[in-house]
């Protein structure tokens, strides 16, 4: 078979991308991803012991605003990066309003807080607290960059870095919505540093992965 005949033949009755179907796919990979997280959660470490006091809830919800607002910026960009021809025209920037907000309000608070208070709003509950957040929140996002991954290969990506790392920063958000159930440390500064950092881990390895993963 010569090329002009197998370009006729690929080219024969061309079938559309459902653009719809794609966001509805990635939408129940988020759910099934959030549904396995918080399932992991439950079965190896489980809730804090006085989440329902109503200081730890109040915690818990800045805990959560966090990790969603990171999971509602980055679907949209993610949902973008599946098509081509729509990264040039895709503000990849906001991706980092989250990140941004937290650290702002970090550093307002340890400007209006004592220096000799930095180092527990920092630190964290305990010692090892920081290096648990870290552990905890990339194990639970292990299962949703999974699905993730798996719903992109659906698309025709283009930017494969650019978009196995927007994945991880989604599934780093849904691990740290898991993570913040069962999270010990209270601080703005402390949620804005080590779940951040986790969610970046996350992000750095969806980019390393995605190249491998997504290839055509």
């Amino acid at each position: 078979m010569n090329t002009d005949r197998l370009i006729d033949m690929l080219s024969a009755d061309p079938e559309p991308v459902h653009s719809v179907r794609l966001g509805r796919l990635l939408i129940l990979a988020i759910i099934a991803g959030v549904v396995a997280s918080f399932g992991l959660m439950l079965a190896t470490f489980g809730p804090r012991p006085d989440i329902q006091s109503t200081a730890h809830l109040e915690w818990l919800a800045v805990k959560l605003i966090f990790a969603l607002s990171v999971v509602g910026t980055a679907a949209p960009l993610l949902n973008r990066s599946m098509r081509p021809g729509l990264e040039d025209e895709t503000n990849w920037l906001l991706i980092f309003l989250p990140f941004s907000a937290a650290i702002a309000i970090s550093i307002a608070m340890m400007l209006l807080g004592q220096p000799r208070e930095w180092g527990a709003m920092l630190r964290g509950a305990t010692a090892v607290s920081s290096v648990r957040c870290l552990l905890c929140i990339v194990f639970f996002a292990a299962i949703p960059l999974t699905v993730v991954i798996c719903t992109i290969r659906r698309g025709a990506p283009t930017r494969l870095k650019l978009c196995g790392g927007i994945a991880g920063i989604l599934a780093g958000g849904v691990g740290a919505a898991a993570y913040a159930f069962t999270c010990t440390s209270d601080t703005i500064p402390f949620i804005a540093i080590w779940y951040g950092a986790a969610i970046v881990l996350c992000a750095v390895v969806g980019a390393q992965l995605a190249p491998r993963v997504l290839r055509w």
